[in-house]
């Protein structure tokens, strides 16, 4: 039986493939992984708040910033959840 973790694994892994290949030393601390967990949920709520109170009639060009804040804020929740220590590290830089 396949758990959802594993599913989402398999879908997402172009994304995680990317940030896992490689054989380069790289520092991973823990915490690198709970700064990523609040980073992407401060992402989503941003894009969230801006889109669930965005005045009637704004300017469509506003919808730029809104997709793009969701879309960071996605990409540092599924790492953070899906992503391997190396993955992690790689986000931040820590090689």
């Amino acid at each position: 039986m396949t758990t959802p973790r594993t599913l989402a694994r398999k879908v997402f892994a172009p994304l995680l493939n990317a940030l896992d290949g490689g054989n380069q030393p790289h520092r991973y601390t823990p915490k690198a992984r709970l700064i990523l967990w609040i980073t992407g949920g401060l992402f989503l709520a941003l894009a969230t708040g801006l889109a669930v109170f965005l005045p009637e009639g704004t300017d469509p060009a506003v919808l730029i910033p809104i997709g793009i804040f969701g879309m960071v804020g996605l990409f540092a929740v599924i790492v953070a959840w899906l992503g391997s220590e190396r993955a992690v590290a790689r986000v931040w830089g820590s090689r």
